[in-house]
């Protein structure tokens, strides 16, 4: 078997996803597409569109032969870490040869000298880096700016090199690239990269257009109206273009009632208003700075968003923020954090779905696999012990908030996710 791996969210699986499944399959040379998938929420800091087990069942239908959860501890987290989770899943698989991803620059010399530079950081880019925090930039900005400032004046980069580094370091899918590139040298990785050149609109771009249209544009999309027979229609006919047959009726079927951070703004606000005398310095993502700001802001609080906006500053990104609060509703501390890492990042292997005719790739990935497969968590529940175990059942938390905060917004009863199914096509 030779398999490749992609990392994602699917949020939702559109028609640009499909394209790349083909495309990775066909430049590996692979039988087989594997796929580390964020579970219910994602990585920017907020609940999926759809949950995790239709976004694998639409990946299964469209290409995809087995899909596996990116710990939740590291699916809501900064671009290092859910790159370097996905990475190490499939180390972790044993099976996997290459690694495939989109990006805006397909120049895979390029993106590994901007990755060797961001990974090494040299006493001279450290040097810049620190000008520019102390200009206040966003951490993220100031260590792209740096990079692309060393890369010039040290590796003798020329006007046009220096604009297609600059694109390679900003571009929202380079970002994500250059993560993965830094996970496999971190790791030592023999898997080999295959970048694909992004077709179609921008990954910020919100207008439904072009051949492939963005993730960010669908979801804009289905929040834009009121739900009635005409907009489903509307709806209906627009993401024929976009989506796969099998995501259009999952997205019809939910009628309207898709989840965003604000459905968890009366819980935020009440974990915020107990823990408020203790600080949230100790969570991931949290500082002293930070904790003084959310105690101060408190009384301003409205809903999840409008906290997000009120906190956010010139050297504080919104997404920064949200994955915080994030990391505070679920418990997810800075502790927690470091010793997921120290266990490999990847402790168990929760299996969402798979094709049945990948049933030989099946016995393959558990003869190679270095961790345990969780298909059933509440066996997995009794069977794994330390950090694994905490990990799982911080999975097995964001996943029964998510689905009762749905049920409740349906006015429905809840299921939770130890009564799932794994898909199976």
């Amino acid at each position: 078997m030779r398999a490749v791996g992609i990392v994602a969210e699917y949020n939702p699986f559109h028609n640009g996803h499909r394209y790349q499944i083909q495309r990775a399959k066909e430049l590996a040379q692979a039988d087989c597409c594997i796929v580390a998938m964020s579970g219910n929420f994602v990585q920017r800091g907020a609940p999926a569109v759809l949950d995790k087990f239709s976004r694998a069942s639409a990946a299964l239908a469209n290409g995809a032969d087995f899909v596996f959860e990116i710990p939740s501890i590291f699916a809501v987290s900064s671009a290092e870490y859910f790159a370097t989770a996905g990475i190490a899943l499939f180390q972790a698989l044993g099976c996997v040869d290459a690694v495939s991803f989109g990006c805006e620059t397909a120049d895979e010399t390029l993106l590994l000298d901007a990755a060797g530079v961001l990974e090494e950081e040299p006493e001279e880019m450290r040097h810049i880096l620190s000008n520019y925090a102390k200009q206040g930039l966003p951490f993220p900005a100031a260590r792209q700016q740096a990079a692309l400032d060393y890369l010039t004046e040290y590796k003798g980069a020329d006007a046009e090199r220096r604009d297609r580094l600059s694109m390679a370091l900003r571009a929202p899918n380079n970002i994500l690239a250059l993560e993965y590139l830094k996970a496999l040298r971190r790791l030592s990785s023999p898997i080999l990269p295959i970048p694909i050149q992004r077709e179609g609109n921008g990954y910020h771009d919100p207008g439904l257009s072009g051949a492939f249209c963005s993730a960010t544009a669908i979801r804009h999309f289905l929040k834009k109206g009121e739900w009635g027979p005409d907009f489903r229609k509307e709806l209906g006919r627009k993401l024929s273009s976009y989506v796969p047959p099998e995501t259009a009726s999952l997205l019809l079927g939910q009628e309207g009632h898709f989840l965003d951070e604000n459905d968890f703004s009366q819980m935020l606000y009440y974990k915020l208003l107990m823990e408020r005398g203790q600080g949230f310095s100790e969570y991931a993502d949290g500082t002293r700075q930070l904790s003084s700001r959310i105690c101060r802001k408190l009384p301003e609080f409205s809903d999840f968003k409008g906290f997000c906006m009120a906190l956010k500053s010139k050297d504080m990104t919104y997404a920064r923020i949200s994955r915080l609060l994030w990391h505070i509703l679920l418990n997810i501390r800075q502790e927690d954090v470091r010793a997921s890492k120290g266990c490999g990042f990847v402790p168990y292997l929760r299996l969402l779905g798979f094709r049945k005719d990948a049933s030989g790739a099946f016995r393959e990935i558990k003869e190679k696999s270095a961790v345990p497969i969780v298909s059933k968590p509440s066996r997995a529940l009794r069977q794994l012990s330390g950090t694994g175990l905490a990990m799982l059942q911080q999975d097995v938390l964001a996943s029964d908030l998510y689905y009762g905060v749905w049920a409740l917004k349906q006015k429905k009863k809840s299921s939770c996710e130890l009564q799932k199914e794994i898909v199976v096509l």
